[in-house]
């Protein structure tokens, strides 16, 4: 059956804004929705007849629906802010809730009676992020070190501060994953976390302060080395080079933030061994410092591999 046309004659608006807003008030919501829909088609809306269809919507459960519309009232300046924020805790979207009331507060918008609202999104983040916590504490306690850099790669950067002390101990922990250690500590110079941290790795300790990490000095290091190396082979052999250049900065990777022990003039020479030893076969490790290097790439190669 076709449906039929509504035809506009003077009263049709009124009829119907009436006949919907009555609905609306007694929560007939779908027959309230029917006699809306009909002012939109005939163009005969208005913004507080879109309101009106954001309520009918969200009391319908189409709360998705009801959030685009109300976005789009409002900033064109008009919408209900308080419809919007009870949407959004509707949707558990705590995190946006306390984003928007922070925003209209910086507006200097009354929020007083938002305030529960924010109090409750607050509290519901905390809980969120202390249950995850515990989740995360069960994966990096364990041994399984793909599934720990995998989850580091997928980290929610609001939740690092809930994880310090989770990765302080994993970072103390002789036995743990170096690079997965490494991956923590990146994330914890970026997110400027400045408690203080054992780091141990390969036999060596260090305590730092993550905020405080000097991505310089490593630069400078792997710069230093690589120069040697370009001046005496690159010309001679671009391919054993750019080998070079590639297992020293896995290396550096692999082993921070410490730093490597001897002059560059002794690396720029173990790298050059180390590579010409794999390409001829010959793995003799009697340089300390190309056994180094050995081991960092078996390191490398298992995480390359996952």
């Amino acid at each position: 059956m076709k449906k039929r046309k509504v035809v506009p004659h003077p009263y049709v608006k009124e009829r119907l804004l009436t006949e919907g807003m009555n609905a609306l008030k007694e929560k007939r919501y779908k027959e309230a929705y029917t006699y809306l829909t009909q002012l939109k088609e005939l163009q005969l809306h208005d913004d507080d007849v879109e309101m009106a269809l954001v309520v009918c919507l969200f009391e319908m459960g189409h709360v998705e629906e009801a959030k685009e519309r109300c976005e789009q009232l409002l900033e064109r300046g008009r919408g209900d802010w308080t419809v919007y924020i009870s949407m959004l805790v509707h949707l558990q979207q705590y995190d946006e809730v306390v984003a928007v009331i922070h925003k209209l507060q910086r507006k200097g918008i009354d929020c007083t009676p938002f305030l529960p609202l924010l109090q409750f999104s607050e509290k519901m983040i905390r809980s969120q992020h202390e249950q995850r916590a515990k989740q995360y504490e069960a994966i990096f306690e364990s041994d399984q070190w793909p599934k720990q850099l995998r989850t580091l790669h997928q980290l929610d950067s609001r939740i690092v501060p809930h994880l310090v002390s989770i990765f302080s101990r994993y970072l103390h922990d002789e036995m743990k994953h170096p690079i997965v250690k490494t991956t923590m500590l990146c994330i914890l110079r970026k997110e400027q976390v400045m408690e203080p941290m054992t780091v141990k790795k390969f036999g060596q300790t260090m305590t730092v302060v993550p905020a405080e990490l000097d991505e310089q000095i490593q630069k400078r290091w792997i710069e230093q080395v690589l120069d040697i190396v370009e001046q005496t082979w690159a010309t001679q052999n671009p391919t054993m080079y750019e080998w070079c250049e590639q297992i020293w900065f896995r290396y550096m990777v692999v082993t921070y933030p410490f730093l490597p022990e001897g002059s560059a003039q002794q690396w720029a020479t173990a790298l050059y061994t180390y590579v010409e030893q794999c390409e001829t076969g010959k793995t003799v490790w009697t340089n300390p410092l190309v056994a180094k290097l050995y081991e960092a790439e078996k390191l490398w190669l298992s995480v390359e591999s996952i």
